[in-house]
């Protein structure tokens, strides 16, 4: 399961700019968390569904995509690209 030594790229989402994704480990979860450009937050679970890597964020693509097999979720979770079939669990 890769990813989950690195450590998380901010403390806060609140150091997430807008237009960017970045890891954020929340309540001692790895969180995908997004600003868009008007500032909307969206907080996903960081863990791809199709074998539980950590995912990371293509800033040129505006997606997470899993280092491990490919999959590619939208900025809101949703599964872009497989293998994944189901989308990041979102995160209240």
């Amino acid at each position: 399961m890769k990813g989950f030594l690195k450590r998380p790229d901010a403390e806060s989402p609140d150091e997430v700019g807008p237009g960017e994704g970045r890891i954020v480990k929340l309540d001692g979860r790895r969180c995908a968390v997004f600003r868009s450009e008007e500032g909307a937050v969206r907080v996903c679970s960081a863990i791809c569904t199709h074998m539980g890597c950590v995912v990371r964020w293509n800033g040129a693509e505006q997606t997470w995509d899993c280092p491990c097999h490919g999959s590619r979720f939208g900025t809101d979770g949703h599964v872009v690209a497989g293998p994944a079939e189901s989308p990041l669990k979102a995160i209240e």
